[in-house]
């Protein structure tokens, strides 16, 4: 008989523990990270760095990859909680795997972008227009791919567009982040099948320091 109880007893415990652990588990699910939702707040070379490791998996078609590293990118860059990047994470990665494949009729991706910075504006509370930025990051992913439109220059224009309305930023002061990245991408295209990743990935740095700073400045 003692036996027995002592059995329950552990059996009870196993159980509370195991309520205990699900319980902490769902609140760091759905709980957002520590500090304030702004996505002028980020740890810029944390960002290149994930933002780097994220094309190398785009480009290799590894899409499980590639979509686990943007859910950790919009857990860190936007302040989301996990749940809430995974939910967001899914429609951008949908919207990037379908204009893998499309030559035309690019405008099929917008309704995935346009609920993901629908997601973005309601979630850090900004006033960006959700319908622009999406057309505006739509703009550039067309134009890197466009003979006659696809020059780092013509692309870096088109990225500062974006970043002016996501970030309620002066335009000229967040032109050399999207320049940097620009040149970041327009390398990566140009050796396609053997990318310098390391000259990539400190393209990537200097855009982020850049956009930090730019931000900053704008908030002083």
């Amino acid at each position: 008989m003692r036996r027995i109880i002592a059995a329950m007893r552990r059996s009870r415990i196993a159980l509370i523990v195991a309520m205990v652990l699900a319980a902490v588990l769902s609140y760091n699910i759905v709980a957002p990270p520590s500090g304030p939702r702004s996505i002028r707040l980020f740890d810029g070379v944390r960002v290149a760095n994930l933002e780097l490791r994220m094309w190398q998996a785009y480009y290799a078609k590894d899409r499980v990859r590639s979509f686990t590293l943007l859910v950790a990118t919009l857990h860190e860059e936007y302040h989301y909680s996990w749940a809430v990047a995974v939910s967001e994470g899914f429609h951008l990665a949908r919207a990037a795997a379908t204009f893998s494949d499309l030559r035309s009729n690019y405008d099929v991706v917008l309704p995935d972008l346009e609920a993901a910075y629908s997601r973005a504006r309601a979630w850090l509370r900004a006033d960006f227009d959700p319908h622009a930025v999406a057309r505006a990051e739509l703009a550039w992913w067309v134009a890197r791919r466009t003979p006659g439109r696809n020059s780092a220059d013509q692309v870096a224009e088109l990225m500062a567009d974006e970043y002016a309305m996501l970030y309620d930023a002066p335009r000229e002061l967040v032109g050399p982040a999207a320049a940097l990245r620009a040149e970041a991408s327009a390398l990566r295209d140009a050796e396609a099948t053997r990318p310098d990743w390391e000259a990539i990935g400190s393209l990537l740095q200097q855009s982020y320091r850049e956009l930090l700073g730019a931000l900053s400045a704008t908030s002083a």
